[in-house]
C-alpha cells in the first residue's frame, strides 16, 4: 500500500473533526468525553505484515489527540471502519461492499494480492493508547485482538539521548534523539517549535513533539503527516460494541497472547497447505511485536 496522499489526510482530518464524527461517537456509541483536543496530529505508521514472506510495508494513518491533560493514540482507518459497520444500515452496506471488493482481488502473486486487499479493506489496527489516563502518570491500552482486553502501565518516558544532529521535517526544525526501549533501538526527531512532550504510540518525554521515530530494523516507524488545532473537538474513551466490555489483563500477558496468536496462525496456514496437498513454506517466521521484553 502506498502512503495516503496529503489531500486524503486533510479530508480525513476534517471529517474526524466534524459534527458528524462527534455525533457518531456520542449518539450511536455513547462514548465518554474525557478531555478536549488542543492539537490533532496524524502520523503515517509503517510496518510489515505479520508474515516475513510478504515483502512490502503497510501504511496506516494514526492519530494523536493531545488534550489539556490526556492524549489518545488510535488508528484513523479503524475509526472509519467502525463508523461504517456500527452506525446506519446504509453505512453497513458500504462496509460489506468494500469487503466483497477486496475478496475479488485477483492477479499477481500472493503478496501483491494481499497488498491490494489491505488497501481496500475497511478497518485497521485495533490498539489504542491513552496517556495520563485513568490517572496522571499512567497509560491505558485497549486491544481488540483477543476478545477485547485492556491494561494499564506506569507512564515512564523512554531514556532518550539527545544528539546534536538537526534536520527539517514538514518545515519544522527538528533535532535527533536515540534510545533503547523494550528490546529495540529507536531514532526519533522532535521539534521544540511545538513544545508538547508527546508523540505516537507510547513515545514521549522529549522537549517537543516527536515528528518521526523508527526502530533500527526498519520494522516499525511513524512519520508526522499533518497537524491542526481543532475547535471544540473532544477526546473520547472508547468502548467495545454490542454491550461488550474490555477484559482486564496486564501488559506482558497481552503481549505473550499476541505472539502466541502469530505462531498459531502459521501453524494453521501450514496445516491448510498440507490438507490442500501443498508443501508448507519453509522457515515462515512472523515479524516480532513492537515490544520485545515479553520473552
Amino acid at each position: 500500500m502506498r502512503p495516503t496522499p496529503l489531500t486524503m489526510i486533510l479530508w480525513l482530518c476534517l471529517w474526524h473533526s466534524s459534527p458528524t464524527s462527534a455525533q457518531i461517537q456520542e449518539t450511536f456509541w455513547h462514548w465518554q468525553v474525557i478531555d478536549t483536543v488542543q492539537i490533532f496530529c496524524v502520523y503515517d505508521h509503517t510496518t510489515y505484515p505479520t508474515l516475513r514472506s510478504y515483502q512490502f510495508k503497510e501504511h496506516e494513518l494514526f492519530c494523536v489527540e493531545v488534550g489539556r491533560n490526556i492524549s489518545k493514540y488510535y488508528s484513523l482507518k479503524e475509526l472509519e471502519g467502525d463508523s461504517l459497520l456500527h452506525t446506519t444500515s446504509q453505512a453497513k452496506q458500504e462496509y460489506q461492499r468494500r469487503i466483497r471488493e477486496a475478496m475479488k482481488v485477483k492477479g499477481g502473486n500472493k503478496t501483491s494480492r494481499l497488498e491490494k486487499m489491505t488497501q481496500i479493506m475497511p478497518g485497521g489496527n485495533l490498539e489504542e493508547t491513552y496517556k495520563n489516563y485513568p490517572v496522571q502518570d499512567s497509560m491505558l491500552v485497549h486491544n481488540g485482538w483477543h476478545g477485547q482486553t485492556k491494561y494499564t502501565e506506569a507512564m515512564i518516558p523512554q531514556d532518550w539521548e539527545i544528539q546534536s544532529d538537526t534536520m527539517s521535517i514538514l518545515g519544522y526544525a527538528c533535532q535527533k534523539a536515540t534510545c533503547r526501549w523494550r528490546g529495540r533501538d529507536y531514532t526519533a526527531w522532535f521539534t521544540e517549535e511545538i513544545p508538547i512532550s508527546d508523540g505516537p504510540y507510547k513515545f514521549f518525554g522529549l522537549p517537543g513533539l516527536i515528528v518521526s521515530v523508527e526502530d533500527s530494523t526498519g520494522e516499525y516507524g511513524w512519520l508526522l503527516q499533518g497537524i491542526e488545532k481543532p475547535v471544540g473537538k473532544r477526546i473520547y474513551l472508547s468502548q467495545p460494541f454490542n454491550g461488550q466490555r474490555y477484559k482486564p489483563t496486564d501488559r506482558l500477558t497481552e503481549l505473550r497472547s499476541q505472539w502466541k496468536s502469530r505462531l498459531d496462525m502459521i501453524k494453521k496456514l501450514n496445516s491448510d497447505a498440507i490438507m490442500l496437498g501443498k508443501e508448507p513454506p519453509e522457515n515462515e517466521d512472523p515479524y516480532d511485536l513492537i515490544e520485545l521484553d515479553y520473552k
